[in-house]
């Protein structure tokens, strides 16, 4: 019925549908703009078609592989354990309408390391989902920059900007709305500017503005009736009635406020919290008619547990290990795939010094760089699976370890923590000396040139954590240097280089 219905209303109203679904624009909050020509179809024929459907609450499940692109060298991925997250968010976001979301069976993530494709304008977001994008799921490209925008869905895919997708943003859900055939809700107004303390337009690129008194709901605007007229096209907060600040008027002056708890919207993420009944009925008709491949897999449903916690074997206990060298063992538990590993000097685990994913049958790391000598660090792993990706975060178990330097050949160099920087320094500008030390203690410091000559000495007095001492270079040439540090528990040195 939908491909014959469709040939109809292109063969009765020429292109004018087809001229509604824009090209994506730059440089904006989302680069999506306009409708598609099949929520222009669905919306001339809904009335008949939730008739024909009736009351329909079924779950719809989608199949989502995530690629989360870098640079030519593969910096600047999104965290995997952050598109989780995202993920999760986007569950709870979409359960009103019955619609869940899932990774694709050992095909959740994929990188790519492509700088053209890490910061892109549109013409390398289109190279980056015509050669990347895989069948019969929702892509999702996750990368720096999208063309200066927050996301876009284009191509049949979404694209992300990492800095958009944090915990608790709803660019994710926003996107995938679009990508289920919701326009914004001041749709038409796109890149427009306008004196908002002026009545609207009667008109927008040919269309109709949507008006207060519903007459034109189904014709302008998103074409949903149970979203409110709404002409603001850049980000604004909302009052506490969930409303904009911004105080609008329509073509016939009728004042009113755009309604912010729509994730289509470009109110604050804060703000936004629902889709309408009319969005739904939308989204779930294009997942049985536009994406049907979606919804005819058989998703895994395979549940963790929400009891099973990840059981730690080592380091815990605060026992001591080496700062620059910690292997971390955990057991596994029933139905994981994925690990998220995560340290932090605080049990709050912000900020985190490392986190990183791991898939059975790993259960083991070595840290080599991040941590800090001479503190309590904590640490914890968490389990998920492609279908089960919201477990809690209160039920896990936490390890304590505390970093020494054990392979120091003195007592001092086992008791502080030294980084020198800048290093190279240049002329007139002083060295800093980092200092994390266990206790307080006095030391002396001399630095001496290449040819061992002293050129400064003075005693310090350290205090237990951190200690800055500036090392002036006004009257250092150019050349190496050497800071020494001693005292009766021993001593350490650290090198440096004085530029021009």
């Amino acid at each position: 019925m939908r491909i014959r219905l469709f040939v109809l209303v292109v063969i009765i109203s020429g292109i004018t549908s087809a001229g509604k679904a824009q090209s994506p624009v730059a440089n904006q909050w989302c680069g999506y703009t306009g409708k598609s020509a099949w929520l222009d179809w669905y919306q001339m024929h809904r009335d008949e078609i939730v008739k024909d459907r009736g009351a329909d609450t079924t779950w719809l499940y989608v199949p989502v592989t995530v690629q989360i692109v870098g640079d030519n060298s593969g910096n600047g991925y999104f965290p995997f354990e952050n598109a989780i997250r995202a993920l999760c968010e986007m569950n709870e976001n979409f359960a009103v309408a019955h619609i869940r979301f899932y990774f694709v069976p050992d095909d959740a993530v994929r990188y790519l390391n492509n700088s053209a494709w890490y910061q892109h304008e549109f013409s390398g977001g289109s190279q980056l989902i015509n050669q990347n994008k895989l069948p019969n799921r929702l892509n999702a490209f996750v990368v720096g920059d999208p063309a200066g925008n927050c996301g876009y869905a284009w191509q049949n895919a979404i694209v992300l900007g990492k800095n958009c997708s944090g915990a608790n943003n709803t660019t994710w859900t926003h996107e995938a709305g679009h990508h289920l055939s919701l326009p914004h809700p001041f749709s038409g107004w796109e890149g427009f500017q306008w004196n908002y303390a002026q009545p609207a337009p009667d008109e927008i690129g040919g269309h109709e503005v949507e008006k207060t008194d519903g007459s034109n709901c189904y014709f302008s605007g998103d074409g949903f009736c149970d979203t409110k007229p709404d002409y603001l096209n850049d980000r604004w907060n909302c009052n506490s009635n969930k409303e904009s600040t911004i105080l609008q008027h329509d073509p016939n002056g009728e004042e009113f406020r755009s309604d912010a708890s729509l994730y289509m919207g470009y109110a604050d993420d804060n703000c936004a919290t629902r889709f309408t009944e009319e969005q739904i009925e939308a989204m779930r008709f294009n997942l049985y008619d536009e994406h049907e491949s979606y919804i005819n897999q058989t998703p895994p449903f395979t549940e963790i547990d929400d009891d099973a916690v990840v059981g730690l074997v080592s380091p815990i206990d605060s026992q001591y290990v080496q700062y620059n060298n910690v292997t971390l063992t955990w057991n596994l538990i029933p139905d994981a795939k994925f690990y998220v590993v995560e340290i932090s000097p605080l049990p709050s685990f912000s900020p985190r010094v490392f986190y990183q994913v791991f898939s059975p049958p790993t259960t083991s790391t070595t840290v080599k760089k991040g941590l800090l000598n001479n503190w309590n660090m904590h640490w914890r792993v968490r389990a998920y699976n492609e279908w089960d990706i919201c477990q809690p975060y209160d039920n896990v178990q936490i390890g304590v370890f505390r970093t020494k330097n054990l392979t120091a050949t003195n007592d001092l160099e086992r008791l502080v923590l030294a980084e020198l920087s800048p290093n190279p320094v240049p002329g007139g500008h002083p060295a800093v000396l980092n200092i994390t030390s266990d206790e307080s203690m006095d030391v002396s410091m001399l630095v001496a040139d290449a040819a061992g000559r002293v050129c400064q000495n003075q005693a310090i007095r350290l205090s237990p954590g951190e200690n800055s001492i500036g090392i002036p270079t006004d009257h250092l040439s150019a050349g190496f240097y050497v800071v020494h540090m001693h005292n009766e528990k021993g001593s350490f040195m650290k090198r440096f280089v004085v530029t021009d």
